[in-house]
């Protein structure tokens, strides 16, 4: 009796997985179809195409192979949303794991971040270390976090609000908008700050995408009033809190304002000419290079002091 109930498990386990297998070969062979169909007139057309050849109605872009398969498994999964997720936390390891010392104190450095010469060591932004040239702190910074504490806020935040704005967008404006409001959060806390002020973290990009979902939930319409008014409760909540603790506000409304000016001179993406397209899928590549050689350059920094 024992033996054929053992069987029986062994069999219904086998089934599931078979099932399971086959559930994910399908997902795969639909990142092998080579067409598509037209929103406006229902034609299938090349995955390829930009515009219907039959129509003229632009087509959005269609993600394909991996990025296919992934969307597919995952129906929000939003890549660069993600990628900047994992960067986030990766640098957070690297950062402790360098500075541990097997001590009572490795708990505080856990939570509340080490010291400033570790911060500034990975990358860390400071007005004197950019003004002598290090100016890929500016963006290396946007990936060091002070304490696990800080890291959870601003990865929660970015959970939230990253894969809307990226589906909004598109991956090319919402990198070029992460980054370069975060970047602009840090020349203003520069400015702001005395130049041995050494501060990191996301808040600044976050906060740049708070301020471009607003501005673009009012410009396109394009989400509800409901959304709108949490984007404006998490500034509101951002920015208290970071008055409360004493954070750097000044990078915060720094990326703040720089996102809602971005966002309004943003035009929607689905009127965008085909030159405009290639003009932000340049960007989107220069912002990546610079991103990758500003956390090489962290790295180089951190293991050679």
């Amino acid at each position: 009796m024992f033996r054929q109930r053992l069987n029986w498990k062994l069999q219904r386990i086998q089934r599931q997985l078979e099932e399971q297998l086959d559930t994910f070969l399908n997902l795969w062979r639909g990142t092998q179809v080579k067409t598509r169909m037209c929103p406006s007139c229902r034609a299938l057309v090349d995955t390829g195409e930009t515009y219907c050849p039959h129509c003229h109605e632009r087509l959005g872009r269609r993600a394909v192979g991996i990025g296919k398969f992934l969307q597919n498994l995952v129906p929000n999964f939003a890549p660069v949303s993600y990628v900047m997720l994992t960067l986030n936390f990766l640098l957070f390891v690297i950062v402790f794991a360098s500075q541990r010392e097997s001590t009572g104190q490795d708990l505080r450095a856990f939570l509340m971040g080490g010291s400033i010469r570790s911060i500034v060591q990975w990358g860390g932004d400071a007005a004197l270390f950019v003004s002598q040239g290090q100016w890929w702190r500016l963006i290396s910074a946007i990936f060091i976090h002070i304490g696990v504490i800080h890291l959870l806020f601003n990865s929660y935040a970015l959970i939230f609000i990253g894969p809307l704005l990226e589906e909004l967008l598109g991956r090319e404006r919402f990198l070029v908008i992460y980054i370069g409001t975060g970047v602009l959060g840090f020349v203003v806390s520069n400015v702001y700050y005395p130049p041995v002020h050494v501060t990191a973290g996301a808040s600044g990009a976050i906060f740049g995408l708070i301020g471009a979902g607003i501005i673009l939930s009012r410009k396109w319409a394009a989400w509800g009033s409901m959304l709108k008014e949490q984007l404006v409760h998490w500034a509101i909540y951002g920015l208290g809190y970071g008055l409360f603790i004493g954070a750097n506000n000044a990078a915060h409304f720094g990326g703040f304002l720089s996102g809602m000016g971005i966002a309004y001179l943003l035009r929607n993406p689905a009127l965008s000419t085909s030159r405009v397209e290639s003009l932000w899928r340049v960007l989107y590549w220069i912002v990546s290079l610079l991103t990758i050689a500003s956390l090489a350059l962290a790295c180089l920094s951190g293991m050679s002091s």
